[in-house]
């Protein structure tokens, strides 16, 4: 693809008929800088021209005929079999019509310093609001200051009045005395150690047991009754 060949078809490229532009395009599109050695198979020239190939050998007959384009150096297409190789066209891009005077200035760069573009003026009026006076100063380090509220903060600091919770020895626990012998029972099997409860009545005999439902006084009637 040459830029300088489809440019020349386009602006400069003299008596082309309308009919026959799009096929001088798809020529030039194939030709080099020069606008020589373009052999697209009339196949490809009827594809950018949505045309027949009749009406592409009709447009390139009339091409040929006005000067427009003429038949180049066929040693291109040598490689390729007889049967299919396609005609090479050079361009006459040393032809050039004359362009418009109201073209004229979009034609060619102009000299001297360019036109400077006029900065955009906002009509719109400055808004001017005073600002909103207040009673404190605002902390960034803290900005929970400027909120008071009710709650206490919280602290990372340990509390003094902190205790740690008790527990008892960790390869087990007593239980209360059954038949006058104390008991031990696993700690894997009692758990965390329940409080007792100091409002409630307990045995007088038996402490930590219910004085209504005492397990050791009741073994102990059992084992008198026997």
């Amino acid at each position: 693809m040459s830029v300088e060949a489809v440019s020349w078809a386009l602006n400069d490229a003299p008596d082309v008929p309308p009919a026959c532009l799009a096929v001088l395009i798809g020529l030039a599109n194939h030709a080099h800088a020069n606008g020589r050695a373009a052999y697209p198979s009339q196949e490809r020239l009827a594809h950018y021209a949505r045309k027949s190939t009749r009406s592409v050998r009709t447009d390139l007959a009339t091409l040929g005929r006005l000067g427009i384009i003429r038949r180049g150096d066929q040693r291109h297409v040598a490689y390729l079999p007889t049967d299919r190789r396609p005609v090479v066209w050079d361009l006459a891009m040393e032809r050039r019509r004359t362009v418009p005077g109201s073209l004229d200035p979009f034609a060619e760069p102009q000299p001297g310093r360019p036109t400077e573009v006029p900065e955009p003026v906002d009509n719109r009026p400055e808004a001017d609001f005073p600002p909103v006076a207040t009673g404190r100063k605002h902390s960034v380090e803290r900005p929970e200051a400027d909120f008071p509220t009710d709650r206490k903060q919280a602290s990372y600091k340990p509390s003094l009045n902190h205790k740690e919770p008790s527990f008892r020895a960790s390869a087990g626990e007593s239980s209360p005395k059954i038949n006058g012998k104390k008991t031990f029972t696993p700690r894997a099997l009692t758990g965390a150690a329940l409080p007792v409860q100091r409002d409630a009545e307990q045995c007088p005999r038996h402490r930590g047991s219910s004085a209504h439902n005492c397990g050791p006084c009741r073994s102990e009637a059992l084992a008198g009754g026997r």
